[in-house]
C-alpha cells in the first residue's frame, strides 16, 4: 500500500501536466461538442412572399406578359432598371432573390420551338447565390415555361390560350406532409465530445503513467523500493493499481463532464447507450495507460510529451473524430482499422445513431469496445516484455 501511495504522490507532484492534458484539453472537446453538436436543426418554412423578384421584359408579347405575371405572383416585386449596372448592384448587394430578363423575340422563339418540336429557348436569369430561394424560383419558372411550351404544341392553340392553361395548371396543388427522421437517441454534442475526448484521454494517461514509471525506475527510488519488506510481485501489483487509478481518475473526469453537459437528459431514456459511450472512453483510457507503461519501460522521460500528443492526435484522427472516415482515402481507412481509436469511435457512432438501443446492437457496440481493449492488452504485453528484458540486462 505504501508503494501505491508513493506512486500517487509522484503523479500529484506533476499537477501542471494534469491541468494541461486533462482539464484544458477536455475543455477543447467541450467546446467542439457545443459548437458542432449543439446546433439544433429547425424546420424551415418556405414562404414565397419573402422572396424578392424582378422582371425585365424586352419582348412585350403575350407570352412575356404572362410569364411576368407568373413571376411577380411568386414574391415581392422590386423595380429594376434595365441597365447592366443596376443588375450587378442588385446581385452584389443581395436585395433581389431572382431576376428574369426576357429577351426581345422570346415569345416568337417559344412558339416556333413548340411548333417544330425543338428545345425550349432559354431565359436570361440571375439567381441569388446566397440562398436557395433563387434556385427554387428558377425551377418553378422553368416548369411554367414547359407548360406553356406543351400547350403551344397543340394544334390551333394561341399564346393567350397557352398562358391561361399554364396558369390554371400551375395553380393546382397537392397536399404535402413533412416527414422528419427519428431523433437520434443521444445528443450529437455528446458524440462529438466523446470523439474529441480521445485526445486528452490518451495524452493525459501517457504522460502521467510514463512520468510515474520513469520516477520509480530511478536508481535511488528503485533501491529504496527493493529494500522494502514486500515481495516483487506485490510491488508490481501496487504500481499497476496506481497506473489504473490514475487512468480511472482521468476517465471519470471526462465521462462526468460529457454526461453532465450533454447527456443528462438522455439518462432516463437511453442510459445503456450513454454507458456504451463511457465504456468506449474507458477502453481508450486503457490504451493510454498501456502506451504510457510502454514509454515508461523504455525510460522515455523526454519523449513522453511527444508520444502523448502524437499518439493522442493520431488515435483521434484515425478514429474519424476530425475527418469522417468516408472522406479519407481507402488506404487510410484500412489503416485506421488497425488502431484502437477506430473501434472506440465505431461504438460511439453506433450508440449515437437512431434505432441503436436494441439489445443486439448494444452487444455489438460492447464487442467493438472489447476489440479496442485488446489493443491495450497487446501493447501492455509488449511493455512487460521490454521491462523484463531491461531488468535482466541491468543485473
Amino acid at each position: 500500500m505504501n508503494v501505491f501511495r508513493t506512486s500517487m504522490r509522484v503523479v500529484a507532484g506533476h499537477r501542471l501536466y494534469i491541468l494541461i492534458y486533462l482539464v484544458l484539453l477536455s475543455c477543447f472537446g467541450l467546446f467542439m461538442g457545443k459548437m458542432q453538436g449543439g446546433q439544433n436543426l429547425e424546420k424551415e418554412v418556405v414562404d414565397t412572399q419573402q422572396y424578392t423578384v424582378a422582371v425585365i421584359d424586352r419582348d412585350n408579347s403575350a407570352i412575356s406578359r404572362g410569364l411576368t405575371a407568373y413571376v411577380e405572383s411568386m414574391g415581392e416585386v422590386t423595380d429594376l432598371e434595365d441597365t447592366p449596372r443596376s443588375i450587378q448592384d442588385a446581385t452584389a448587394q443581395d436585395y433581389i432573390s431572382y431576376i428574369v430578363i426576357i429577351p426581345a423575340g422570346y415569345g416568337d422563339s417559344l412558339r416556333a420551338a413548340a411548333s417544330d418540336e425543338e428545345e425550349l429557348p432559354l431565359l436570361d436569369t440571375v439567381v441569388n447565390y446566397r440562398s436557395a430561394a433563387g434556385s427554387l424560383l428558377d425551377t418553378r419558372v422553368n416548369g411554367y415555361l414547359a407548360q406553356v411550351y406543351d400547350y403551344l404544341s397543340l394544334p390551333g392553340s394561341s399564346p393567350e390560350q397557352a398562358i391561361a392553361l399554364a396558369d390554371e395548371a400551375m395553380a393546382q396543388s397537392a397536399d404535402v406532409e413533412l416527414v422528419t427522421a427519428d431523433a437520434p437517441p443521444l445528443p450529437d454534442g455528446l458524440r462529438v465530445f466523446a470523439e474529441f475526448s480521445m485526445y486528452p484521454m490518451v495524452a493525459f494517461s501517457v504522460v502521467a503513467i510514463a512520468l510515474l514509471l520513469v520516477a520509480l525506475n530511478r536508481r535511488p527510488i528503485r533501491s529504496r523500493l527493493s529494500a522494502a519488506p514486500i515481495s516483487g510481485a506485490s510491488r508490481s501489483v501496487s504500481v499497476m493499481w496506481a497506473c489504473l487509478a490514475v487512468g480511472i481518475l482521468g476517465w471519470l473526469w471526462i465521462s462526468a463532464l460529457g454526461v453532465v453537459v450533454f447527456g443528462l437528459d438522455s439518462l432516463a431514456t437511453s442510459a445503456p447507450l450513454v454507458a456504451v459511450v463511457c465504456l468506449a472512453l474507458f477502453t481508450v483510457m486503457l490504451n493510454g495507460i498501456a502506451i504510457g507503461f510502454l514509454v515508461g519501460q523504455l525510460g522515455g522521460d523526454n519523449a513522453a510529451n511527444a508520444v502523448a500528443n502524437i499518439g493522442g492526435m493520431t488515435m483521434c484522427f484515425l478514429g474519424g473524430a476530425w475527418v469522417p472516415l468516408e472522406l479519407m482515402p481507402d488506404g487510410l481507412t484500412m489503416l485506421a482499422r488497425f488502431t484502437p481509436g477506430y473501434w472506440a469511435n465505431e461504438a460511439i457512432m453506433g450508440a449515437s445513431q437512431s434505432g441503436a438501443a436494441g439489445a443486439g446492437a448494444i452487444l455489438g457496440y460492447v464487442g467493438q469496445c472489447g476489440v479496442c481493449a485488446l489493443f491495450a492488452v497487446a501493447i501492455f504485453a509488449v511493455a512487460l516484455a521490454i521491462g523484463r528484458s531491461r531488468a535482466r540486462a541491468s543485473l
